[in-house]
């Protein structure tokens, strides 16, 4: 009752009769002077509906009906001790404070679209990162099981080329030699195996004869030598036929059984009295291998 009563007085202050406040604020319901002005302003809004207007509207409210005496004493028990404002004053305060309601509003509609963009972004945000994480469990989970049945297979395999194995050896008493364990011939290398050969065969070429470097060296030049010349002279056939019985060759080259297959992988083919490149040079293989012999003839002088 004594909120009613204060919120009466504030309306008092605007200007609205007691009659009309106490009318108002049984049917809005209203808690606060901002309510009651809102359901004031939503009733004009709906075509003037109810009790409510701008207090010019209800000045008369105020006299008509009324004796002085009546006045006087309502007057006394609802305005006293404060200073009353004119009815223009009043509607001027009301329609401020309802101007003020209508900002206040709508700048919390505002704020509430931005929250809720802020809210769908984070919401989409938190979606992308979840399928993010998701796909990469899926990833993770199938190459796990990828390599799994890899590991499985490789056993499985594994088991029965052993159990061939044991079977071959029992039958015909010589060890079993599965197929990708026999040597290729050099026909069947790929670039890139006879490439990887070349480095494999000096390389073991510089192991096995580390103790004479100096002899090394020497039949390496002659190495380099020959294939310089068939890469700067592409042309000239005679680079790309060498006599077995060549001297040179016979001291520096053919006592070292790798640098004849290295001979043999670069494109020279054996054709009797002679080891001749028929077709056109290799230049990337013949280039390869002498990009090996300077890295074994630099790791012997060091």
């Amino acid at each position: 009752m004594e909120e009613e009563n204060k919120l009466v007085e504030k309306m008092i202050e605007f200007g609205y009769s007691k009659e009309i406040s106490l009318r108002v604020i049984k049917k809005s319901r209203a808690k606060t002077i901002d309510e009651v002005l809102n359901w004031i302003e939503q009733s004009e809004q709906n075509g003037g509906e109810g009790d409510a207007g701008t207090p010019d509207e209800h000045s008369n409210d105020k006299d008509e009906g009324q004796n002085p005496s009546h006045t006087t004493t309502t007057s006394a028990n609802n305005g006293e001790g404060k200073s009353k404002l004119t009815p223009e004053e009043a509607q001027k305060k009301a329609i401020e404070l309802q101007k003020k309601i209508r900002e206040k509003k709508m700048m919390k509609e505002k704020e509430e679209e931005i929250q809720k963009e802020k809210n769908r972004i984070s919401m989409a945000k938190e979606v992308q990162k979840r399928r993010e994480q998701m796909e990469e469990f899926e990833r993770k989970k199938y190459l796990e099981n990828l390599e799994k049945e890899k590991n499985e297979h490789k056993k499985e395999k594994e088991k029965q080329l052993e159990l061939l194995r044991k079977e071959y050896e029992a039958k015909f008493g010589i060890a079993y030699q599965a197929q990708s364990e026999k040597k290729k011939s050099i026909n069947d290398l790929t670039e890139n195996e006879k490439r990887e050969e070349i480095a494999i065969l000096l390389n073991r070429l510089k192991n096995k004869h580390k103790d004479k470097k100096k002899e090394l060296l020497s039949s390496l030049a002659i190495l380099k030598t020959y294939f310089v010349n068939i890469k700067d002279n592409i042309l000239e056939k005679k680079f790309q036929k060498i006599k077995k019985e060549n001297k040179v060759f016979l001291e520096k080259i053919k006592v070292y059984e790798e640098m004849l297959q290295v001979f043999l992988l670069v494109g020279f083919e054996d054709t009797g009295d002679f080891y001749e490149i028929k077709n056109f040079p290799h230049t990337y293989l013949i280039a390869s291998a002498i990009k090996f012999i300077d890295l074994i003839m630099k790791t012997l002088s060091s």
